[in-house]
């Protein structure tokens, strides 16, 4: 493969990481995603009945659309330390990470390039999947990514172009000197180059990793998937 960008959008799921067997199983999730689960059992610890838990929750996703898991801390008044800590360790436990591709990304950034995450996932969804990566810090700052290009920044999830073209237009620099590094052919690939962009890398992979975070996300603003 040849990167002859100097800047480049990385996806994460599918790219940088995927779910174990099982991890997202329909059981195991709730409202469609697999950290809700973890914000209702500390709701549960603080008194809350489960229905309403659960509801409220619902209520939460329902009224903003594009939120983020530090709106659910903040709205029920969660432990923060606490609940960092569990949204990490559940990543640890469930995400497979693609090694090659993580050396891919250190080794760009030693060679000079700047790159930008560009993904389905909430702000702190990508910064919990980059330090099971080793690509973030504890303190959720990264050494290998100019800014985190995630749905909270740019209003829809990738599937929509004119998400994509809100991401192009933050970076400083032509679209000429701008690729993308994804696994889907669509998302990563045919939307991007409609803007320009001749730069696309797709990593092959058995199936496409869609961002499960944002499956009620995308049924509530029609999105495609």
């Amino acid at each position: 493969m040849n990167f002859d960008s100097q800047y480049y959008l990385v996806d994460i799921d599918g790219t940088l990481t995927n779910y174990r067997p099982g991890a997202v199983a329909p059981d195991k999730m709730l409202h469609g995603n697999f950290l809700f689960p973890v914000i209702r059992d500390m709701m549960l610890k603080q008194g809350w009945e489960k229905q309403k838990a659960e509801d409220a929750i619902l209520e939460l996703v329902t009224r903003i659309i594009f939120w983020d898991y530090t709106d659910f801390i903040a709205e029920f008044e969660l432990p923060v330390v606490e609940a960092f800590e569990q949204m990490r360790q559940w990543h640890f436990e469930n995400l497979i990470i693609y090694s090659e591709i993580v050396e891919l990304v250190r080794q760009l950034v030693h060679n000079g390039k700047k790159l930008f995450i560009m993904s389905n996932n909430p702000y702190m969804g990508c910064m919990f999947k980059l330090q099971a990566a080793g690509l973030a810090n504890d303190d959720f700052s990264s050494p290998y990514f100019c800014r985190i290009f995630g749905t909270v920044a740019l209003r829809g999830c990738k599937s929509v172009p004119e998400v994509w073209k809100r991401a192009i237009f933050q970076i400083p620099a032509d679209v000429s000197e701008i690729g993308v590094i994804g696994d889907n052919p669509k998302e990563d690939g045919e939307i991007p180059r409609s803007f320009g962009i001749k730069d696309t890398i797709i990593i092959p992979r058995p199936e496409i990793a869609h961002g499960i975070e944002n499956t009620l996300k995308q049924k509530v603003t029609n999105y495609e998937n």
